[in-house]
């Protein structure tokens, strides 16, 4: 599996990346089939074009990578020879020399490579070349091809995979210091901190083995365990980067006051600029916000650093000083690109009414950061400035990287101030339907308002009965139930007008005072003024509350015959099918609803259904798919990793993708995605490898396929 993980990623980026001029006149089908893993299919239509078409060198490539992916490398060779006997080309020759390489042809595979890069310096063939020569034992050449990738393309990769050659000639100290440089590079990587642990024990470092193993502990996010070792080293010896490490530790796990301890005792043995930052960090976390900036300030008088002044600003700004946050701001920006700090000065304009340097620096920051934050504050200065129409513009942008609550009541005030107040209460509506949907305290305060502010501009084209409707919803979420203050005031609006959405609403208080049968005369009466799904789904509830459940599946049926796509009514059916204990036709019902809407309650429903059923790999991750929904990403990779523990399935690989994705985890993702590719050959899950791979940079990818090449190649 891994070789064709490896070989596909090949594929993906030469031919995506490297090699974007090399002409694309294959058929879509042969295309598609390579892409959707069908590779037997695919070398068939290669196959029938190459009849066709004899003396096309890219059909002989894309064939012979069809070939690598059915373990036909002697096959593949020969197609990847006859596309060089066409054209010389370095994507042939890397492409041979790696199927050479996999046929244990060495010496074949080095001349490939050297002939690669006389074409082109790159540092992947460079690496290709370490791994050739480290299957043969030349690691004195390994080291000098890994240097060569190094002088094209710095990064930790080649860092540590040089150390391994080093390691494997014994020269203990040139490994150590490629090791070290791989992790000052990426402080987290635990392959990195691995490695040197194995070797500081080679070579009988003892102390320096147990502070690897606290920073593994740390990086698995066993904070305690790394805590008691490192406190352990300090009783034996007293270092300030010891306490330094140990003042990260306790500031990661929530001990600020002992991390202040810990980094002040670092900075009495040396004073250095981490320390004063972090420190200053940590004293930002419990308020100190003084002591902080005089750390801060500390730091960047040893060392100047965007973060330093970007902490600074921070404070500044929870301060409610706004202009010096400005100011510590633009000094963040002078040093990097920094989405944050962008989006906070401006809030400190907005604050500071200075709206006009908003609008005038729009086009700049917006063209760097695509942020619905961004052209949310623009939208926002340009309402208070009284252009409405650029900030309806700005708005539309916003909503459409994502519809959020704050920017629909936006749009509903300016229209509430150019007058058109009918698409002012569309706005609002959709804000209600959409906060419908969160629980707590905020939620329940956002629903008050909106229906407040509903209410008055109904009263402004006189619906008088719509405003009292929306009264009654107000007390609804105010008060009890069971003080009817709701009913009342959604009586006085049907005293006014009769309105099938006030009976329903009426009927749904009504419900959940258990007065079932008013309740259901509501929802007949909201019938007499219009066929509803929504009664019907109403009615079928409460006679689900009844225990009336024949009653209650027809009532279900009747509101699916309205609207075939009401997600709430599978729903409905799938609590009444575990009410009846036929799970699996609940479980089945409520995949339904969540095609047609993701809902957290539906998610809550079928994971205790997965449960009962004893398929706990679904209902993990389920529980995976909750956690999404509110961001919370590593968690969620925990709960989709426990599932594929249990049983594999290209679904759940994707969900981890994705999370993996927000978190910038590109190579876990890209894996995840391949991984489901490889499960699912419907080819449903190609583009969400394609659309990452796109955005990747230049050094993610080459970094991307080597890894995959230790398994293989390199390390033994």
């Amino acid at each position: 599996m891994i070789k064709k993980f490896f070989l596909l990623c090949f594929f993906v980026f030469f031919s995506t990346f490297l090699f974007a001029d090399v002409e694309n006149d294959i058929s879509e089908q042969a295309d598609l089939l390579f892409r959707n893993g069908d590779y037997y299919k695919a070398v068939i239509e290669y196959t029938k074009l190459l009849k066709e078409e004899k003396e096309d060198a890219d059909l002989f490539l894309k064939r012979g990578d069809a070939k690598y992916f059915l373990d036909n490398y002697n096959g593949a060779i020969g197609d990847y020879s006859s596309a060089l006997d066409i054209e010389i080309s370095s994507r042939a020759y890397v492409s041979r020399g790696k199927a050479e390489l996999l046929c244990e042809q060495y010496d074949d595979a080095i001349k490939d490579f050297n002939s690669a890069l006389t074409i082109e310096n790159s540092a992947y063939v460079h690496a290709l070349l370490a791994c050739v020569n480290f299957k043969k034992g030349n690691y004195i050449e390994a080291v000098r091809n890994t240097t060569n990738a190094i002088k094209v393309l710095p990064n930790a990769l080649f860092y540590s995979r040089r150390g391994i050659a080093y390691q494997s000639m014994r020269q203990y100290y040139n490994a150590l210091h490629d090791y070290t440089t791989a992790i000052d590079m990426e402080s987290d990587n635990l392959e990195y901190y691995t490695y040197r642990y194995e070797l500081y024990k080679v070579m009988k470092k003892f102390d320096s083995v147990d502070e690897d193993s606290a920073a593994i502990d740390a990086i698995n996010e066993d904070y305690d365990s790394a805590i008691k070792k490192l406190t352990e080293i300090l009783r034996k010896k007293q270092n300030y980067d010891i306490y330094y490490n140990l003042g990260l530790l306790k500031s990661k796990a929530g001990d600020n006051l002992g991390a202040i301890n810990d980094f002040t005792s670092s900075i009495e043995m040396k004073k250095t600029p981490e320390a004063f930052f972090e420190r200053g960090k940590a004293k930002a976390k419990i308020n100190k916000y003084n002591s902080a900036v005089e750390d801060f300030n500390t730091s960047l008088k040893m060392k100047k650093t965007a973060a330093a002044y970007f902490e600074i600003a921070e404070i500044y700004f929870l301060s409610k000083k706004y202009e010096q946050a400005i100011e510590f701001y633009n000094k963040t920006l002078k040093m990097e690109q920094n989405l944050e700090a962008t989006v906070n000065r401006w809030n400190c304009f907005y604050e500071l009414n200075n709206y006009k340097s908003i609008i005038l620096e729009k086009m700049s920051v917006v063209s760097q950061f695509n942020d619905i934050r961004l052209w949310d504050l623009s939208a926002k200065a340009e309402y208070k400035i009284g252009m409405y129409k650029e900030a309806l513009r700005d708005t539309e942008r916003s909503l459409k990287i994502s519809p959020k609550t704050e920017t629909y009541v936006l749009v509903a005030e300016i229209y509430e101030k150019m007058k058109e107040y009918r698409k002012a209460i569309l706005n609002y509506t959709i804000a209600i339907d959409i906060e419908k949907e969160n629980v707590g305290f905020i939620a329940k305060q956002n629903l008050k308002n909106f229906y407040l502010k509903r209410s008055d501009l109904y009263l402004l084209i006189d619906r008088k009965d719509l405003a009292q409707a929306d009264k009654g919803y107000f007390s609804a979420i105010v008060g009890s139930y069971q003080n009817n203050v709701a009913i009342a005031e959604l009586t006085k609006s049907l005293e006014i007008k009769q309105n099938a959405e006030v009976f329903i609403a009426r009927g749904e208080l009504k419900l959940k005072n258990q007065d079932y049968k008013e309740a259901i005369t509501d929802f007949n009466k909201a019938l007499k003024i219009k066929q509803s799904a929504t009664a019907y789904l109403y009615i079928g509830n409460t006679q689900m509350e009844m225990n009336k459940y024949d009653e209650s599946l027809k009532s279900f049926n009747k509101s699916l015959q309205i609207d075939a796509n009401k997600d709430e009514t599978y729903h409905a059916i799938a609590k009444l099918m575990e009410k009846k204990g036929d799970y699996d036709k609940a479980i089945t019902y409520c995949t339904k609803a969540l095609s047609i809407r993701e809902r957290r309650i539906y998610y809550i429903l079928r994971a205790s259904l997965y449960e009962k059923i004893l398929k706990n790999d679904l209902a993990m991750a389920d529980k995976g798919n909750i956690k999404i929904m509110f961001g919370n990403y590593k968690e969620a990779i925990k709960d989709y990793t426990k599932s594929l523990e249990i049983y594999e399935n290209a679904f759940v690989y994707a969900k981890r993708g994705e999370a993996e994705e927000k978190l910038n985890m590109y190579e876990e993702a890209l894996k995840d995605y391949i991984k489901a590719i490889e499960l699912d050959k419907t080819g449903k899950y190609t583009q969400l490898k394609e659309n990452l791979f796109s955005r990747m940079s230049q050094e993610q990818k080459v970094v991307f396929e080597l890894k995959e090449l230790e398994d293989i190649l390199f390390v033994e």
